[in-house]
C-alpha cells in the first residue's frame, strides 16, 4: 500500500466517527457478533468505504440496517435514513456491502440460531 493510501486510511480511521447500535427482533436472544467483535466490524467498515475523492465540510449522519441470518450471513443491507447526499450514501452502502461475505455468529433463542436485525447509525466528520 503506498504512503498516500496509508495516510488516507489513517485519516478516515481517526476523523471518521462510527457509532453502532443493535436492536434485536426477538426477545430472549443471545447476542450475535462479528468475528473480532464490534471494533473489528467498525474498522472493517472504515477500510471498505472510499471517501478519498469526496469533499465535504459538514458532518453527515445516516442509518443503515441489515439482517444477520440464521446462517450468520449479512443480508438486506438498506439505507434507513439518508445523509441527504445520494453519492455519499451510495459509497457507504457499497462499502458495507463489500464486507457481507464475512460470517457473523448468529443470535440464538433457546440455543437455536435465529435471524436478527441490526440498525447502524453513522456519523462522518469532514477531514480537517
Amino acid at each position: 500500500m503506498d504512503m498516500i493510501m496509508i495516510r488516507i486510511l489513517f485519516l478516515l480511521l481517526t476523523v471518521f466517527s462510527l457509532k453502532l447500535s443493535a436492536q434485536e427482533t426477538a426477545q430472549n436472544t443471545s447476542n450475535k457478533s462479528m468475528p473480532g467483535g464490534l471494533n473489528s466490524f467498525r474498522a472493517e467498515v472504515a477500510k471498505q468505504i472510499d471517501l478519498s475523492d469526496f469533499v465535504w465540510n459538514e458532518p453527515f449522519n445516516l442509518v443503515v440496517t441489515f439482517v444477520v441470518s440464521k446462517d450468520g450471513k449479512m443480508e438486506n443491507v438498506k439505507l434507513e435514513e439518508s445523509s441527504g447526499n445520494t453519492e455519499f450514501d451510495q459509497r457507504i452502502l457499497d462499502g458495507i456491502k463489500r464486507i457481507r461475505k464475512k460470517k457473523w455468529t448468529p443470535a440464538k433463542r433457546n440455543e437455536e440460531p435465529v435471524e436478527s436485525f441490526y440498525r447502524l447509525p453513522m456519523t462522518f466528520h469532514p477531514p480537517k
